[in-house]
């Protein structure tokens, strides 16, 4: 199979899987906010803050580093390298894994009553605390199969933690729900852990299957740790202070709404919509950009062990260019949609509300997602998160200095300042070290006036039919809609070609 069409197949089986996944996220967020309320979500928001930094600690960038040095190996022929490289990834996971875990263990307490200012959240800790080795050992894995381009097994795990945290958490809420909030957000917390540790000994018999193909007759470890520390060490530094002041940023919003005027519970739920509910309906077409940007790491990877700057052009020029014509048609259907969207998932008008409000921001930010992915593969991961630093510093200190003497709409200003510097850094950064350029009429007003035509068409016969929006089957049937007027705009545009050939990829 060539090589722009085993992209293409793993690149839909991702975004399938993905878009999958998301969408029963989403689901499952609606289920799980109806039980647990606004509140809930906010007080689980704050535990999850916790979890982005100790997860941090856990893979301390073994993941990145797993996928770069493998699919190196695999370009160079080296079976030997490849075996080496997973089993010094494993023991690094490993010592971070297990450090992580003894660290959350043992200053939960603190953390919950102190950092978190909520005791509440101190038995999810400890329960949090159980997956972090797990954690470690997944991303490694991970790491391995997306660079030998074995999509399938990551798809087929993901979606099997998924089933076993839905399962575990709906029992765990069954349980404890009546028990009260700490508890209810234990058995969210309970849940997640049990699946992690369920795939991960999943992915573990799976790697065993896979990496018989690569044989070696000795597996010492010397010759790659050098090589894999100088990926993952700084990319490990990078992301620990990235993850404590989203952290801190994160702890920061309930503190500082208080301070504005409202009560403790009252800014659990409003940080609960914005970051519990908004968010993830934001997010949720990111799957499909998400899928295919992670595919490639080890494409540019390869291209650039190769030295072939001509294929990098190529391939970052398509793929930025693709990706910006589906943001800017993910951008319009929130921005369009955002009542019914608001009402049909959450019954709540302030939902509809932020999502209009937030809704040109995912232009930018699945754009930013993409970038940092080629960055990654293009051996730039340090510039990105130095970027992402940087978007944590300001926005912790914007949100300390207004969030308590403007309220929320304040930190709606915030996330769009630091949202559009960080991509604007990083996409400065792509366009210094290749050779691609962006024309404004046909890659960005074409898609744009695209967008607006297709939903005002799709308006039109939403007023002549007099369908009812806040109706799910008829929301999804005028989005559906309104995605198919674009892809035919674009197509009739030559903005969009079915045409597929290597070059594409390679």
């Amino acid at each position: 199979m060539s090589t722009a069409k085993q992209f293409i197949k793993n690149g839909l089986l991702l975004a399938c899987t993905s878009v999958f996944l998301r969408g029963a996220s989403v689901a499952f967020n609606v289920y799980v906010t109806k039980r647990i309320g606004a509140e809930g979500i906010g007080l689980y928001g704050l535990i999850m803050s916790v979890y982005m930094l100790v997860t941090t600690v856990a893979t301390s960038g073994a993941g990145l580093a797993t996928t770069r040095l493998t699919a190196e190996e695999l370009s160079s022929h080296s079976p030997a390298g490849i075996r080496k490289t997973v089993a010094f990834a494993l023991l690094y996971a490993l010592f971070f894994g297990i450090l992580s875990f003894i660290l959350l263990a043992a200053f939960a307490p603190y953390i919950g009553s102190g950092w978190l200012s909520d005791v509440r959240t101190v038995r999810s800790l400890y329960a949090l605390a159980i997956s972090l080795p797990f954690i470690a050992i997944s991303s490694v894995l991970s790491g391995y199969f997306l660079a030998v381009r074995r999509v399938s097994k990551n798809a087929f795990v993901q979606v099997f933690e998924l089933l076993i945290k839905v399962l575990a958490t709906v029992y765990g809420l069954h349980l404890f729900i009546d028990r009260g909030i700490a508890f209810a957000c234990f058995a969210l917390v309970a849940g997640g852990s049990f699946a992690e540790i369920a795939s991960c000994s999943l992915i573990c018999i799976l790697y065993r299957i896979d990496v018989r193909r690569f044989t070696a007759k000795s597996l010492s470890v010397n010759s790659v740790a050098i090589r894999f520390l100088y990926v993952s060490l700084p990319v490990a530094i990078s992301a620990y202070l990235r993850s404590g002041l989203v952290s801190l940023e994160h702890i920061l919003i309930p503190v500082g709404l208080k301070k504005f005027g409202a009560s403790a519970s009252a800014s659990l739920a409003q940080y609960g919509v914005v970051h519990g509910m908004v968010m993830p309906v934001l997010l949720f077409p990111s799957a499909i950009v998400t899928a295919f940007s992670g595919l490639l790491v080890p494409e540019l990877t390869e291209l650039q062990t190769r030295h072939s700057q001509t294929g990098i052009d190529r391939v970052v020029g398509k793929v930025f260019r693709t990706a910006l014509l589906f943001s800017i048609g993910a951008c319009t259907v929130f921005f369009a949609f955002a009542d019914p969207l608001g009402i049909v998932l959450y019954k709540s008008t302030d939902a509809s509300l932020f999502i209009r409000f937030l809704a040109p921001l995912c232009i930018v930010m699945y754009m930013d997602s993409v970038t940092d992915s080629m960055l990654k593969g293009l051996n730039q991961q340090v510039s990105s998160m130095r970027y992402n630093i940087f978007d944590s510093l300001l926005s912790v200190a914007l949100i300390y200095l207004l969030l308590p003497r403007f309220g929320i709409n304040s930190y709606v200003a915030i996330i769009f300042i630091t949202e559009l510097l960080n991509a604007f850094l990083s996409m400065n950064r792509l366009i210094s070290i290749t050779n691609f350029s962006l024309s404004v009429i046909r890659d960005i007003m074409t898609p744009a006036l695209s967008a607006c035509v297709s939903f005002l068409l799709v308006h039109g016969i939403q007023m002549q039919m007099n369908l009812n929006f806040t109706h799910a089957p008829t929301l999804c049937l005028c989005i559906a809609l309104f995605s198919g007027c674009y892809l035919l705009l674009l197509f009739a545009l030559k903005e969009l070609s079915i045409k597929l050939s290597p070059s594409h990829i390679a």
